[in-house]
Order: C-alpha cells, then structure tokens, then sequence
C-alpha cells in the first residue's frame, strides 16, 4: 500500500470525474437519438398515410429504415464512447485500490452488472432502445401496406 499525494489525489479525482461525465453525456445523446429515430420514423408514417399514392409507401418505408438503421449505428457509437469512459474510469478506480483508498466503502458497488462485460453494461437499456428503433418502422409498413389494399 502505497501512500497517495495530494496533488496525485486531485489529478486522479478529476480523472474519474470526466469520465463519469462522459458516461452521463452518452446516456443523454443515446436517448436523444432514440427520440429523433422515433420521431422522424412517425412522421414520415403520417406523411405516408397523408399521400396515400400506391407508389409512394414504398419509398418512405425504405427511408423508414435507413432511418433506423442510422439511429440504431449511433446508439452503438455512443454505447462504444462509453465503453472506453468505463473502462478509463476502472483504471482511475483501480489506482486508489492500489493506493489503499477503498471507494466502495465511499460509493455502494453494483454486484449484479460486475459479470457483464463492459460492452453490455446497460444491457437492457440497449435492449428496450434497440426494439424500439426497430418497432418505429411499424407505422410506416402499415401505411404502405394500406394503401397497397385501397
């Protein structure tokens, strides 16, 4: 055990503190685009029903999808920023391990997420944004698929 300086402290201190802003800032641009995918997606389902020309279904689905397929890379891209941040933020944390600073007597550890690997540590946020992108592509098949019978 290895006694830590003050100065050696505040660096690593602020360390962790950008990190779990970076982390905080990914969930918030995740979220944001998982509205934008959905919003975008609904509004060009009502463009389509509005039409209501045979042809045009087609082609706003197909932006329906390249939509969410967009949505869907950037959820990853965030996902994969936070990943590095959590994993930066594990090396700040394994530092005052080693300098004998325990921080889970400071801060309660999530025993249930310490198996995942990092990638996956929001797993079932990803999950529940991954199905929703996909879903928002409903509308619009349906308007098309309406018009296709009318």
């Amino acid at each position: 055990m290895t006694s830590v300086q003050d100065h050696d402290f505040a660096i690593a201190s602020l360390l962790l503190q950008d990190q779990q802003k970076l982390i905080a800032a990914g969930k918030v641009q995740r979220w944001d685009v998982v509205k934008w995918t959905i919003t975008v997606n609904l509004a060009l389902a009502t463009a389509s029903a509005g039409i209501g020309k045979p042809g045009t279904g087609v082609i706003i689905f197909f932006f329906t999808v390249l939509v969410a397929a967009a949505g869907s890379y950037l959820v990853y891209h965030y996902n994969k920023r936070m990943t590095g941040a959590r994993r930066d933020a594990a090396k700040v944390t394994a530092y005052f391990r080693d300098a004998g600073i325990d921080l889970s007597k400071i801060i309660p550890v999530i025993q249930a997420r310490g198996d995942r690997t990092p990638e996956m540590y929001d797993a079932e946020e990803l999950n529940i944004f991954g199905y929703t992108i996909c879903f928002s592509i409903l509308p619009a098949l349906l308007a098309w698929l309406a018009t296709m019978v009318s």
